[in-house]
């Protein structure tokens, strides 16, 4: 069975031969073990009559003086035709789309889907690739056209249209300069390593296993993000810049027979998405600094007038509407008929704590003064750290002065769930079962005629009380996740500030073939020879924002979806742990600091890279 033969064209190619109608052309092309044949360039036919091209050139087809038709030397021939990408640009062609996550913390929607990571952990194996590896391989070729193209004009300088430049003066400028770069060079490195380990004694200490801070306050997760962030930029400059300082030392081949053979496999695209990382971050931290900049100085301007109304509001969300709502619980609300001793018993143990805890920190915090010393304080820090932190301190604010309606909920939540699960054991015991704990299943059991009879007065008893008892826990349940409401807003804004993809939204605009979402065959109507055109498609925009996506279907699933329904009806508790929740968009850090041997090693490996590119 025959095959058609695929050959790509560089599309300048075309634009040549309209400009020199009269010459006879030939197309020196390149192909490798497992690619298609890629053409390099179209060269004079009297260049090449008298000399055999070596391996892997060849030529592939042949244009006549006066003719725009090429006449091909391969059989069942399919022209491609693309844009060359430009290398130095970091534009290139990609099957698939590129992560902007770190591969060991790649996350999708349907993560909890077994059968779906099964497929994908199967599809990302070798053995199902081999059906398009010759086109993986080609495209690899074609994200080093300029580099195969150099080469070829290296070993036949007369195939070049353009003069060879050669100049040493940049590389006799940068000789004189060494012992001023090298010092400058040792200065940056040792300030990177005590900044290295600044961030990493940080970070250990927020992260300490006793107690963790990281999981107890905003300000110290965002503390923490950022010192993960400045102990994993070294090492992210370094490979960005060791895969420059390689990728233009590689038209240098030893035998010209094996061309790229030897190429890295990783060039151009292993390290590119750090390059997007990288600059991401860089943006961002910018960006964040810029907003608090305003956002501080609104609070500057406006803190007198900002800080009373503060003051109402918190006194009236946090105390009295909460004060009046456990007073209304005491005295038959709607006009539900409760238990009155039950009832007066919990709405005097909640009134004193409220009273407590209005006395112990709501008042003090909520008092005019205080919050204009912190809105202060909550500028500065935000035109120094940014509006991130800002945002964060405001997250615990609001924790410290809304602890007593989560412990009011924890309160009524247990209380609920200790007689659900009592009542429920009571009711077994009325069906004459038992549940065995041991084997998780309930079983028949026989009870003698007191325990059945004392077993059923405390059910009925339990019956009557439970009126009583879901009225406070419907009610704090309530204003509980009133509360986890707003922490979660807030901390989603801070999430949008910290990890927004603003840096590959960029390139999109500008520049769509350096962020590749796979690739695009458009059949060209030409009459003979089927010619396609091959394009990049640009990265989706779903695909930018997935963890965002991710977190807001984790978000859902724990705090409003049927699961949280389920939790609540069962009185189980109903908490925000941000350990494992935001460790989605900690998706482009490792999950450890770099040790600093390897961020040595990757120091090393850069200045013997670039002492080699100029000897």
């Amino acid at each position: 069975m025959n095959h058609n033969r695929y050959i790509f064209w560089p599309q300048e190619l075309n634009t040549r031969s309209l400009c020199f109608p009269s010459e006879e052309l030939a197309a020196v092309a390149i192909a490798l073990r497992g690619t298609d044949y890629v053409v390099l360039d179209a060269v004079p036919s009297q260049l090449i009559e008298d000399e055999e091209l070596e391996s892997p050139y060849v030529i592939v087809g042949k244009k006549k003086a006066c003719s725009n038709q090429w006449d091909f030397t391969i059989e069942r021939t399919c022209i491609i035709e693309f844009k060359p990408p430009r290398i130095e640009l970091l534009q290139f062609f990609s099957l698939e789309p590129i992560s902007l996550s770190l591969p060991e913390k790649e996350y999708d929607a349907n993560d909890s889907n077994k059968e779906f990571k099964s497929l994908r952990q199967l599809w990302g194996h070798p053995r199902y690739q081999a059906h398009d590896k010759k086109l993986r391989h080609s495209l690899k070729l074609l994200n080093l056209f300029s580099t195969h193209l150099a080469a070829l004009y290296h070993r036949y300088p007369h195939y070049s249209r353009k003069p060879i430049k050669t100049s040493n003066r940049g590389i006799v400028l940068w000789n004189k300069l060494k012992f001023i770069r090298g010092f400058l060079a040792r200065f940056c490195f040792y300030l990177t390593i005590f900044t290295y380990h600044l961030a990493t004694c940080i970070y250990l200490i927020l992260n300490n296993g006793f107690l963790p801070l990281v999981n107890l306050s905003v300000t110290a997760q965002q503390i923490d993000l950022r010192c993960q962030q400045v102990c994993y930029f070294p090492v992210q400059y370094l490979r960005i810049n060791v895969n420059v300082s390689l990728r233009k030392a590689l038209p240098r081949f030893r035998t010209y027979s094996e061309a790229s053979a030897n190429l890295r496999k990783d060039l151009p695209s292993k390290y590119y998405p750090d390059y997007i990382r990288f600059y991401n971050t860089l943006w961002l931290m910018l960006n964040d600094v810029s907003f608090g900049l305003i956002f501080g100085s609104i609070l500057l301007e406006k803190c007198d007038e900002i800080a009373p109304v503060l003051h109402r509001v918190i006194t009236f969300c946090l105390y009295d509407f909460i004060n009046t709502v456990t007073l209304v619980l005491a005295q038959n609300p709607v006009g539900i008929k409760l238990n009155e001793e039950l009832a007066l018993f919990l709405s005097d143990m909640f009134l004193w704590t409220i009273d407590f805890s209005n006395l112990m920190f709501i008042k003090p915090l909520a008092d005019v003064d205080t919050l204009k010393f912190f809105l202060n304080g909550l500028a500065k820090i935000s035109c120094v750290f940014g509006g991130t932190f800002a945002l964060s301190m405001i997250v615990d604010y609001f924790s410290i002065l809304s602890i007593h309606i989560y412990l009011f909920y924890r309160i009524s939540s247990k209380i609920y769930h200790w007689q659900l699960n009592i009542m429920i054991s009571l009711f077994y015991l009325f069906c004459g079962k038992k549940k065995n704990i041991l084997r998780n299943r309930v079983d028949n059991n026989f009870f003698q005629l007191d325990e059945l009879l004392l077993g059923t007065l405390f059910f009925i008893i339990l019956v009557f009380l439970t009126p009583t008892v879901l009225a406070f826990y419907f009610s704090y349940t309530v204003l509980r996740m009133a509360a986890i409401t707003i922490e979660i807003i807030l901390e989603s804004i801070i999430a949008l500030l910290n990890h927004f993809p603003l840096f590959a939204l960029l390139l999109r605009i500008k520049d769509p073939r350096r962020i590749p979402g796979g690739i695009s065959l458009t059949l060209k109507k030409i009459e003979g020879v089927p010619h396609f055109e091959l394009r990049n498609k640009p990265l989706s925009i779903y695909l930018m924002f997935k963890p965002f996506v991710v977190l807001m279907n984790h978000i859902r699933d724990n705090f409003y979806s049927i699961k949280t329904l389920k939790q609540i009806t069962l009185g189980l508790p109903v908490a925000i742990k941000r350990n494992k929740l935001y460790q989605i968009l900690y998706s482009s850090l490792p999950k450890r600091p770099i040790d600093i041997h390897t961020l040595h090693d990757k120091w090393e490996q850069f200045t013997n890279a670039k002492d080699r590119k100029l000897d």
